[in-house]
């Protein structure tokens, strides 16, 4: 027994220093996958000359999240679905789409140091699942944009985000906005710290999407507002929930037709295990 205490209290030590680490807001490696679920949902309202046409979208999924070590500037992000759910259609019909040829499907990137994940390696979208836009898309708010350099004294930092989504329709998202801690919570039973980004977004697309008379192309701006909740003890995120609302312009560019255009949509993630 003699012989193994000094390896027995070797092996104590690291487990005491590795528990008594402090506070840390930058990402690290994950000792084990992280399981997200994913809700998001959106409502477009279209007014033409034949009254108001309304389209909705909603979105179901689990996420498992890995983060390799760090290189260079970025660190290795994958990302699998183990559940994908999608609901699309018009007041009174919905249609259910099922994701499952993408379950289990990898999808490998980078994490940058603002939560931004950049998708290098991707499954080949089924042609089912192409007209509702890329699912690449559910990662905007798997991550909190950290302050810089982890400063936890940071009073405020940019946020910046432009994702270009490629379908039937190009559509281009910028999100210019301002990202800060807002105060301490409690979320089931661990104690953490918020961050709240807000700021302008704009959103353009054009292209022939399923249904229409001819091509379409729109505009619109609004504003986004984000709270992450995030586990300073942990290094991990354990929620998020965003709104979103713009208002625009679409044109059917064949008729020389213009009409007011609006988006309301929010999301929510919660870390499940």
């Amino acid at each position: 027994m003699n012989r193994h205490l000094p390896v027995i209290l070797g092996a104590l030590a690291v487990a005491g220093c590795a528990g008594a680490r402090g506070p840390t807001y930058q990402f690290g490696p994950t000792e084990v996958p992280l399981h997200y679920t994913v809700e998001d949902h959106g409502a477009l309202l279209v007014e033409t000359p034949m009254g108001q046409q309304r389209q909705t979208d909603s979105t179901v999924a689990t996420l498992v999240l890995e983060l390799g070590a760090s290189a260079a500037a970025d660190r290795r992000v994958t990302t699998t679905f183990e559940a994908l759910d999608f609901w699309v259609g018009s007041d009174g019909r919905r249609q259910h789409i099922g994701g499952g040829e993408l379950l289990g499907e990898p999808f490998t990137g980078t994490l940058a140091g603002d939560g931004i994940i950049t998708v290098t390696g991707a499954p080949e979208i089924p042609a089912s699942l192409e007209a509702l836009g890329d699912p690449s898309e559910l990662f905007n708010d798997l991550l909190p944009p950290l302050p810089p350099g982890g400063d936890e004294s940071a009073e405020s930092w940019e946020h910046r985000v432009t994702e270009t989504a490629e379908g039937a329709m190009t559509v281009e998202t910028s999100y210019d906005g301002t990202a800060s801690f807002a105060g301490d919570t409690i979320w089931n039973g661990v104690a953490a710290r918020v961050i709240l980004s807000e700021g302008a977004t704009t959103i353009k697309g054009r292209g022939t999407p399923e249904g229409a008379p001819g091509e379409i192309e729109f505009t619109m701006s609004g504003k986004r507002i984000t709270r992450y909740i995030w586990d300073p003890r942990g290094g991990m995120m354990l929620a998020s929930s965003s709104s979103r609302e713009a208002e625009g312009e679409i044109e059917v560019i064949a008729m020389g037709m213009t009409m007011p255009i609006s988006y309301r949509g929010g999301s929510a993630v919660r870390l499940v295990r």
